[in-house]
């Protein structure tokens, strides 16, 4: 399978999240949760320019077989086709696939994984009666759709991939936050609105915006940002920006206040600080793009405060974000 260049970006942040693969049969009846699959970027070494990338597999609901994982890089990148294989794999049993490359500092694009397997037939045909007790005519058209799966289903996901010095992000360089504010001797993450985001009035205050961060002033910021979140809240119409090279990037409305929220709560914490800012926001945050983010500056501010816990946030940041050199050289540091 071919790798696919993406022309038209619309970034989601479900980042942490395990995609479980379902077969669509009509718009409204589809096969039950058979697998459960995740893909992350498990460690990056830019000295080595080695990348790894981990694909976990679980038959939660059934039975899989004819198990296989494969990784295709752009073409640009010369790198050969790595693939693994697994004949089997007994209901309630993992398998993760590790797959490593060579690939230098500086990258930005796409990866594709082509992740396949059969699902036993006659698992997904008790998994269907169960689920279904109480709808025969679901359950008649679910069996049907089962008795014509003979070969192994595809599971994958195409993954965007940003390598840098400090981390190897699973993101596009447009939402990617970057250690860039300074206070005193030390840096946060911060995400800067990128040349180009949006039209008009929302071009001209996200160009406000981020001139305020880069002057570290947080009251032009919280100004801007306030203007900014109130437009958000009134228009959901995705932000837009041309690429250079013709391609269009997209950025949700939901997303960019995201992040700018993000972007506040590290600001405030930061020249208030006060530390305990984004810990009680981090208290009921879920999985996402923003958290290791958000976890990285407390504990930078906290360590600036000569607290313990910076330790134990850097832990959950890399919980979060395991590719992540510059946060795994920080809490060596912090251990000694």
């Amino acid at each position: 399978m071919p790798f696919t260049r993406v022309v038209f970006f619309i970034v989601v942040f479900c980042l942490f999240m395990n995609p479980a693969s379902v077969q669509a049969v009509t718009p409204q009846v589809r096969l039950p949760e058979w697998n459960r699959t995740s893909f992350a970027i498990a460690e990056w070494k830019p000295d080595q320019s080695i990348l790894v990338i981990s694909v976990s597999i679980e038959a939660n609901q059934v039975g899989l077989s004819k198990i296989s994982s494969q990784l295709y890089a752009p073409e640009e990148l010369n790198v050969p086709v790595n693939r693994h294989e697994r004949e089997t794999l007994a209901k309630g049993d993992k398998v993760v696939f590790m797959h490593k490359i060579s690939v230098k500092k500086g990258f930005s694009g796409w990866f594709e994984l082509d992740v396949r397997a059969l699902p036993d037939r006659a698992e997904m045909m008790a998994l269907v009666a169960r689920q279904h007790a109480d709808a025969p005519l679901t359950r008649k058209i679910l069996g049907e759709e089962v008795n014509t799966i003979e070969r192994p289903l595809q599971i994958g996901t195409s993954m965007p991939i940003l390598l840098r010095e400090d981390a190897a992000l699973s993101t596009m360089p447009e939402v990617a936050f970057t250690e860039e504010l300074e206070n005193g001797d030390r840096k946060y993450y911060l995400w800067y609105p990128p040349e180009g985001l949006g039209k008009g009035i929302t071009a001209e205050g996200l160009k406000t915006y981020s001139a305020a961060l880069r002057t570290a002033s947080l009251a032009k910021s919280e100004s801007a940002a306030r203007m900014l979140l109130r437009k958000f809240e009134t228009s959901s119409e995705a932000i837009g920006i041309e690429k250079a090279n013709g391609e269009t990037f997209m950025l949700p409305a939901k997303a960019a206040a995201d992040l700018i929220n993000a972007n506040q709560l590290t600001m405030r914490a930061v020249f208030g600080a006060k530390p305990e800012i984004l810990e009680e926001h981090l208290k009921a945050m879920r999985p996402g793009h923003t958290r290791p983010f958000l976890y990285y500056n407390l504990a930078v501010l906290e360590n600036s405060q000569a607290k313990r816990t910076a330790g134990k946030h850097l832990e959950n940041a890399l919980a979060d974000q395991p590719a992540w050199p510059l946060a795994k050289k920080l809490l060596k540091q912090l251990k000694k």
